[in-house]
């Protein structure tokens, strides 16, 4: 972890970043005012950090959205990191609307709230910081420019005219476009003009999938739009947008699973991401996980003991990051001692 000397240190500066997080190492340098970072960009967006730290060692945290033309819908998580460098169990997340620059007196902020307590090494202290954009358009957004491409690609879905394939699913059928469907999807391409049996037929029957999720994927694959309705129906469009090597929209899933985990959803994301190579989703469950107190919890639930079962590399991989973090076998002893 790098450090900083009372001398030298800069009040922030962003440490470690990966594809949806940032770590910022923060100087505790004396002061009653607040302080900021510098900008820095995101998802397409400019942002800046700022805090305060109080006379009782307890931090508040904002982002701000730099103002823009358009507002900004936004998932994010502060954790702090122990003095180990491993994400500990305080964290605050909150979910709102940046507004644009028409409201910049009134910029969205997020607030965390949490005690410094256990978490200063060299007068520094550490925040994970997690950010999940919706870029979801909705429908009357799409609908604006009568004469856009994707508006004119979009009527094909609601249209049956000119449609020259159907797929049953789960009893339903649905009406499609070969050339769009292929123009979107290698694997439609492969199988609707390939050697394969589908491309010399004018219906295919699909199995192991619900007809739900299938008309999902067709109105994604049409508009480039997508509805969230929830975890379970996410985790099941996941698997679909892999079987069609969608990757765009396996990662809008991988974002809302992220965005949207608990200690109930956690496992069945571990074994999703394992068994289709989400490796998003897998190093943020791993993290979730493998929290002392998370973990805890989870090795009294049923689904602890199939996933050992079921997906060993997975749980050789969360056995792992749980064992190295110093404050969870803290944790094990004192629960033992006292005992």
């Amino acid at each position: 972890m790098a450090s900083s000397s009372a001398n030298d240190a800069v009040p922030i500066f962003i440490r470690e970043v990966s594809v949806r997080s940032f770590t910022f190492e923060i100087y505790m340098k004396p002061s009653s005012s607040i302080r900021s970072s510098p900008i820095f960009n995101f998802g397409g967006h400019d942002w800046r950090l700022r805090w305060n730290i109080s006379s009782s060692k307890e931090v508040l945290l904002w982002l701000l959205l730099i103002p823009e033309d358009h507002e900004v819908k936004a998932t994010v998580q502060f954790t702090m990191l122990d003095k180990y460098g491993e994400l500990s169990s305080q964290y605050k997340r909150v979910s709102r609307t940046f507004p644009s620059k028409a409201y910049s007196d009134k910029m969205g902020m997020l607030l965390g709230h949490m005690s410094l307590e256990n978490h200063v090494t060299n007068d520094c202290f550490n925040v994970h910081c997690t950010i999940f954009i919706d870029g979801k358009t909705t429908k009357s957004e799409l609908y604006q420019n009568s004469n856009s491409l994707v508006k004119q690609i979009s009527n094909l879905f609601l249209s049956q005219d000119t449609s020259d394939i159907t797929f049953e699913v789960d009893g339903e059928t649905f009406p499609a476009h070969r050339a769009v469907l292929a123009a979107r999807s290698p694997v439609f391409k492969a199988e609707l003009f390939g050697q394969m049996v589908e491309a010399n037929t004018d219906c295919i029957k699909l199995e192991g999938m619900m007809s739900e999720i299938f008309k999902e994927l067709l109105c994604y694959i049409y508009t480039d739009t997508t509805q969230d309705s929830g975890t379970k129906f996410n985790q099941h469009l996941l698997v679909a947008a892999d079987r069609y090597a969608l990757d765009e929209l396996r990662k809008i899933c991988e974002d809302r699973l992220c965005r949207d985990m608990t200690l109930d959803t956690v496992l069945s994301s571990l074994g999703l991401a394992d068994q289709h190579n989400c490796s998003i989703l897998l190093d943020y469950s791993l993290n979730f996980a493998a929290t002392p107190e998370n973990l805890l919890q989870l090795t009294l639930r049923q689904e602890y003991l199939d996933l050992m079962k079921s997906s060993p590399s997975v749980f050789a991989k969360l056995s792992k990051r749980a064992n190295a973090s110093l404050s969870f076998q803290n944790i094990v002893y004192n629960k033992k001692t006292v005992g």
